[in-house]
């Protein structure tokens, strides 16, 4: 289930929409003249889906490291360099 609200809502109920998030662990959508423009999420929920992401990174790496899709710390910062154009 989605909550849409608009941000005078969660600055009005900011209370009871903190609390039912924490409760119900749904974020809540927030719109400014009625265009998407945020998330509120209670920060129990927010750091489950960080540890997700990073698990899923960690998963990524291992099957590059398995199938040899790995390079020298040296030629990947050169590559970092590169792509930011900082040479």
């Amino acid at each position: 289930m989605e909550n849409i609200i608009p941000s005078s809502d969660l600055r009005n109920r900011y209370p009871e929409i903190s609390r039912l998030s924490k409760e119900t662990h749904i974020p809540f959508f927030i719109t400014v003249n009625g265009r998407g423009d945020g998330v509120y999420l209670d920060l129990d929920t927010y750091n489950k889906m960080k540890e997700v992401y990073l698990l899923n990174l960690l998963a990524e790496s291992e099957e590059d490291v398995k199938s040899g899709r790995v390079m020298s710390i040296e030629e990947s910062f050169e590559k970092i360099r590169k792509e930011l154009n900082l040479k």
